[in-house]
């Protein structure tokens, strides 16, 4: 058989022009390697910055549960997170004549990782890095405060001779002030800011004059020390204009040294070599597009078809219509057209049965599936009220984002009232610890949706509807190669 795939497609937010772009995977990851470490480095450095960077876009994406971009809708994410990302063909008048061969050499190094990304417990990495770790990278807790397994503490002998293994910053003593919001004490003829290990052990009298101090590990005496200084009196206090900051290395410390990387390649470790070294008990996998026929490998929906059996308590239209029946009808159509697209589905009824609600909830909290949801029709005493709604729990954004979606494509598809998508606490969305979702087709009160909901196609376009939302929220599939 032969599989379809398709090129993996980014969405960026570009905060300049204000809207969401759409990106090949590999054409971005060129640019943010271009943008992330000088293209001078060793090629195994630079294999390795490309599968960091690869990582980080992934690691957005819904397929692995990614947020996306706060800042971009439906972005995956963010060119404010990357403050500086230009276009390739920008640099040209940067690097002028080299423009050729870095290009090259960038090429190079995307084209042979293409695909690869960091995982841990088969999820992409937070993939960490910094410019220069100084001799040991750092414990991401004593940064961030939370334990991340593999962001370990390593030693790192390879960034030694770097432009940034130790320098130092004058700063003024009111840039100090100012950068950090503080005061410092003002000076006056007998309040002295001390300094440790420049003045020290400094004894006045009642006063103020001084009697004595200590500079240098040297002990003077007051008057000996207006007399060497040459100041007006022994009442003399002292404050720095100006304090030298001495560095040891470039950024957070956490996760690769990329002057250690450039080094380590230097010395003919490759790429995943670099990598296992920095980051702690990860394993490079590749992935690609999936096969565009089954979108949803790998993801796991529990349909409920609520109020079965006689003791249901359903609603009944005007002209008969049972509730219980339509459910059922659409939560098989859709469970048969998300299987079609490679999902596993969990139904918690096929037949008409009473399933007590209690057990419901029991079953989805014990498959965790990654979405629950429960199919109904809606009901109101004045007939005149129509439309289509959903339900979800306070503060499952998920569940909103789907929900969002999935009450678009019912009210387009079967020309229904878009009622939106509100809160509510009932207790499957409340005692279920997925993401779950509540979902009113139509209103079964009101006759001219009752007549619609009679129609067998127009229930199954509503199931076709439900599944295209759940394809258009998981975005573009990819899966894992082992």
């Amino acid at each position: 058989m032969n599989i379809q795939r398709e090129t993996i497609y980014i969405k960026l937010y570009d905060t300049y022009e204000k809207k969401v772009v759409t990106k090949p995977l590999e054409e971005l990851v060129k640019e943010l390697v271009a943008w992330s470490m000088p293209l001078s480095f060793h090629i195994a450095a630079l294999k390795s910055q490309s599968i960091i960077m690869r990582t980080t876009i992934v690691k957005r994406l819904k397929t692995f549960e990614g947020r996306g971009s706060a800042n971009g809708g439906k972005a995956d994410l963010s060119m404010e997170e990357f403050q500086g990302l230009m276009k390739l063909e920008e640099y040209e008048d940067i690097w002028g004549k080299d423009y050729p061969q870095k290009i090259k050499k960038l090429n190079e190094a995307v084209s042979h990782t293409e695909g690869m990304l960091i995982f841990f417990n088969n999820k992409p990495i937070d993939a960490r890095f910094h410019t220069v770790c100084g001799g040991s990278t750092e414990n991401s807790e004593n940064v961030d405060g939370n334990i991340v397994q593999y962001l370990r503490k390593v030693l790192c002998k390879y960034c030694q001779n770097t432009p940034y293994s130790f320098n130092h910053k004058d700063i003024a003593i009111k840039d100090v002030e100012k950068k950090l919001g503080v005061k410092f004490p003002k000076e006056t003829p007998v309040n002295t800011m001390e300094i440790s290990k420049i003045f020290y052990d400094v004894k006045r009298d009642e006063t103020g004059r001084m009697i004595s101090l200590k500079v240098g590990e040297k002990e003077f005496q007051g008057r000996q020390f207006v007399e060497l200084m040459e100041l007006n009196s022994t009442r003399f206090s002292w404050l720095p204009e100006t304090i030298r900051f001495f560095t040891r290395g470039k950024g957070d410390g956490v996760g690769l040294c990329q002057y250690g990387a450039n080094e380590m390649g230097s010395q003919g470790k490759t790429a995943e070599e670099i990598l296992k070294y920095y980051y702690t008990g990860i394993a490079i996998k590749k992935i690609e597009a999936k096969d565009i026929k089954n979108p949803l490998r790998g993801k796991t929906i529990m349909i409920d078809a609520a109020h079965g059996g006689e003791k249901g308590e359903d609603n009944v239209g005007l002209q008969g219509l049972r509730e219980k029946d339509v459910n059922l009808h659409i939560s098989l159509s859709l469970e048969r057209k998300l299987k079609e697209l490679g999902a596993t589905v969990l139904m918690t009824r096929r037949g008409d049965h009473d399933i007590p609600i209690t057990e419901r909830a029991d079953n989805a909290n014990k498959l965790l599936p990654n979405f629950f949801i429960s199919i109904h029709q809606n009901h109101f005493k004045h007939p005149s009220i129509s439309g289509t709604e959903i339900y979800y729990y306070r503060g499952d954004e998920e569940a909103k984002k789907l929900g969002e979606t999935i009450v678009d494509e019912i009210s387009a598809t079967i020309q229904t009232i878009n009622r939106g998508v509100k809160t509510a606490d009932f207790f499957l969305l409340r005692d279920i610890k997925v993401s779950s979702l509540h979902v009113e087709v139509a209103y079964i009160s009101n006759p001219q949706e009752e007549k619609l909901l009679m129609e067998e196609d127009a229930r199954e376009k509503v199931a076709e509807a439900i599944c295209n939302a759940i394809v258009k929220y998981y975005g573009y599939p990819l899966q894992i190669i082992e």
